[in-house]
């Protein structure tokens, strides 16, 4: 037990050349591959967020489309194309007898035919009525 301790001693002088070679070359190459190891995650961070973003978009169009596809079978049923065709084009049954009810208002009621009325005359320039003002 009594063996003797050999303190091996190094010179305290400056690092050799070649480690402080390694040391100038080994950090700009680990702090760009942190720089561009962080803008790769930043890009992978807004693109899922992009396709999170475009799948409620068409979960959205999806639920759209199945909504005007239940109006398109609605709509292809006698019952709505008859009420399409009394309500917005003015049709009736043979044997029915149309009604046209008159208003007080100035506006006329719609044809039940579907015709529609001759337009109203342009109202006359301003010079015109002034003109028909003062001379008559």
């Amino acid at each position: 037990m009594d063996e003797p301790v050999v303190v091996v001693r190094r010179p305290s002088g400056p690092p050799p050349l070649a480690l402080r070679l390694a040391a100038v070359l080994a950090v700009p190459l680990l702090l760009y591959a942190l720089v561009m190891t962080g803008q790769k995650a930043l890009e992978n961070y807004q693109l899922n967020q992009q396709a999170d973003g475009l799948r409620s978009q068409i979960q959205g169009l999806r639920a759209q489309n199945v909504e005007l596809q239940q109006q398109i079978q609605q709509a292809r049923t006698d019952a709505a194309i008859e009420a399409i065709a009394r309500e917005r084009l003015g049709l009736i049954k043979p044997g029915d007898h149309p009604l046209v009810l008159i208003s007080d208002g100035s506006t006329p009621a719609p044809s039940p035919t579907g015709a529609q009325a001759a337009p109203a005359p342009p109202p006359e320039p301003t010079w015109r009525q002034w003109w028909n003002y003062f001379f008559g």
